[in-house]
């Protein structure tokens, strides 16, 4: 059974990261939590920190593309844009297709959003 993380043990690890690896990860996980919650405000500045901070190609990749979604949801479509393109380039390399699929939708649902508005 998977364990259900708690805000206040996240926040933990965050502090108690001895790396700037596991500071980045932990960062990350934080933000995937808020995220995940529909706090995608409170994600938005963590996966910019996690990604300061220095994540592997994979997890960057999903960051990228997590942050892209959130800066969309919330009212950022053109900072959305220039994520995916940073996660498609990552992505192209690691060769992750439900990433790519993911993005794929998320290019097109930003793009169909800008058309709309001009």
């Amino acid at each position: 059974m998977k364990r259900r993380r708690s805000r206040a043990g996240l926040e933990a690890q965050v502090e108690g990261a001895k790396s700037s690896r596991q500071k980045a990860i932990a960062l990350f996980q934080l933000a995937l939590f808020h995220d995940n919650n529909a706090r995608e405000s409170d994600a938005i500045p963590l996966y910019e920190k996690a990604l300061k901070a220095g994540l592997d190609s994979a997890p960057k990749a999903k960051a990228l593309a997590w942050l892209a979604s959130s800066l969309y949801k919330t009212g950022e479509p053109k900072r959305a844009m220039t994520r995916i393109r940073q996660s498609r380039a990552i992505v192209t390399r690691t060769k992750d297709a439900s990433l790519e699929k993911f993005l794929a939708g998320l290019d097109a649902r930003i793009a169909r959003s800008l058309a709309k508005q001009s």
